[in-house]
């Protein structure tokens, strides 16, 4: 177990993000189709009083999350082959987390456990949900805390959303248009083993408020970036589809990229795979952010990629706190 800060206090996570994939997946998995799936979700749906969707059932829909995070794996943690190796070999990963809002469709299995054995360096294993969209970065503050340790060069977070929710809701909420993964490997900043390494890359970090009200997270947004390191007017800004619509900064100040509506999970993090390799290239500072209207979480996660001063955003957000 491992405790992390309160929420409003910038978590640097000491580690950077040097490479990312991304998937969707047009097909349903054939586990969608499991019979044992409607006695299971009925047994734990039936005491709050929700109802299965028979036409969910009956069209067979929906994904396994360990069949759409593996390839990714292979894809992200790829072999390399440093200068002095005549082999190349898959760098080990020290801690996988999977993070998620809707169920998945195979039952009875933990999926993270189960993608640790198909990681090298069969890594510690968890999942982070039933936190909306705050699910992926509230796993960056838990990479963090574990990252304090010492005993976490690597890590890998995977962010996965099926399309298929076979119950009613409780409450509204949007349900994804596809299914999609990204998966975003972290490692330490100037790790001389990674020839990829690029010095001067600074850390993610991650800075989640509560209690946001609808009308107060555009102008709480546009105060933080502020802050950030020039004012943040060399930033590429990614908005979540619920942050986009209360945003009332200057957005003529940032490159304001806005994620898939019909991703709400994995949006923002599929842009930022989208625009990793320029962004690198350019040095560019990026802000991912989002915004869960029901849980009132304001959520940002900060980085700066190619030639910037190490550790500039760092010590720029960690100063902001008790202000």
């Amino acid at each position: 177990m491992f405790l992390t800060g309160p929420p409003a206090e910038p978590a640097g996570t000491g580690l950077r993000i040097s490479r990312t994939e991304r998937r969707i997946f047009d097909r349903s998995s054939e586990l969608a189709t499991d019979p044992s799936m409607r006695p299971y979700l009925s047994d734990m749906v039936g005491p709050y009083g929700l109802a299965l969707r028979d036409e969910v059932f009956e069209a067979g829909a929906g994904h396994s999350y360990g069949e759409m995070a593996e390839p990714l794996i292979g894809a992200v943690v790829a072999a390399r082959n440093p200068a002095g190796h005549p082999h190349p070999s898959p760098s080990p990963v020290d801690l996988l987390v999977v993070a998620y809002g809707i169920h998945d469709v195979r039952l009875g299995r933990n999926t993270a456990t189960y993608l640790s054995s198909r990681c090298p360096g069969n890594p510690l294993a968890f999942a982070v949900c039933d936190q909306g969209v705050a699910a992926a970065f509230s796993a960056l503050r838990t990479i963090d805390a574990y990252a304090a340790t010492g005993a976490c060069r690597r890590a890998l977070l995977l962010v996965v959303e099926q399309s298929a929710l076979h119950y009613e809701l409780a409450e509204p909420a949007r349900i994804p248009d596809r299914h999609a993964a990204v998966a975003l490997l972290l490692e330490t900043v100037g790790d001389t083993t990674n020839p990829e390494s690029q010095a001067g890359t600074d850390p993610v970090v991650v800075r989640q408020r509560t209690a946001v009200t609808p009308d107060a997270v555009g102008a709480l947004l546009a105060a933080e970036l502020a802050e950030l390191p020039g004012g943040g007017r060399d930033a590429t800004l990614i908005l979540g589809a619920d942050l986009a619509a209360g945003w009332t900064g200057n957005a003529g100040a940032y490159e304001v990229v806005l994620a898939p509506a019909g991703q709400p999970y994995t949006g923002v993090w599929w842009e930022l795979s989208a625009g990793l390799p320029a962004w690198q290239a350019r040095g560019r500072q990026v802000v991912v952010a989002e915004y869960d209207p029901v849980l009132g979480y304001l959520c940002t996660a900060a980085m700066r990629f190619g030639s910037a001063p190490r550790g500039q955003l760092a010590r720029a957000l960690t100063d902001r706190v008790g202000s």
